[in-house]
């Protein structure tokens, strides 16, 4: 739900008159959908971050006009060590200057550390929990995250919640003392 999240949240800035881009930082796992019809698997992230190519060259187009995508490009040996170097805060620095919002489509925090590298480049980060599926320990998980990373500024989003055959709404402009909500 990540990358859909990530995804979804581009293009709603994006609608809102904003340029965005989307880099896929994933470069462990890249993503088999894209934003894009063509795109070139030899570059991406990881040729940017060893200076093979320049984050320009690989600047995709998105099918919303303002909404730019980079993907992960081919899988390199040390992920989290390119994410440390001063190529990847030098990047975000200078995309800043040409862009209103960055997004970054990271790996699962916990599961790896470029995820936590990546977040605390971030000026607001989005942990993705899946209904009946994401574990207690999870949130546990993110808690520790928080705590040892000095985090303030993270959210969450509860994504994949199944449908209710209850009818839609709200639910605060009626009172239902009975099942004791309001």
């Amino acid at each position: 739900g990540k990358s859909f999240i990530a995804m979804n949240l581009g293009g709603v800035i994006t609608l809102s008159k904003k340029k965005v881009i989307m880099l896929d930082v994933d470069m462990r796992k890249p993503k088999s959908v894209t934003l894009t019809q063509e795109t070139d698997r030899t570059k991406g992230m990881s040729t940017i971050l060893i200076k093979k190519h320049m984050w320009q060259e690989c600047v995709y187009k998105t099918y919303l006009d303002g909404f730019d995508y980079i993907p992960s490009g081919p899988h390199p040996p040390n992920p989290s060590e390119l994410l440390l170097n001063g190529e990847f805060s030098e990047m975000l620095e200078e995309m800043k200057k040409e862009y209103d919002c960055i997004i970054l489509d990271t790996p699962p925090v916990g599961l790896v550390t470029d995820g936590i590298m990546a977040m605390k480049r971030g000026d607001i980060s989005i942990y993705v929990f899946r209904a009946n599926y994401s574990k207690r320990e999870f949130l546990m998980n993110l808690k520790r995250v928080i705590n040892m990373n000095d985090f303030k500024n993270i959210t969450t989003i509860l994504n994949a919640m199944p449908a209710s055959r209850e009818k839609y709404g709200y639910g605060y402009y009626e009172d239902n003392t009975e099942k004791g909500t309001i």
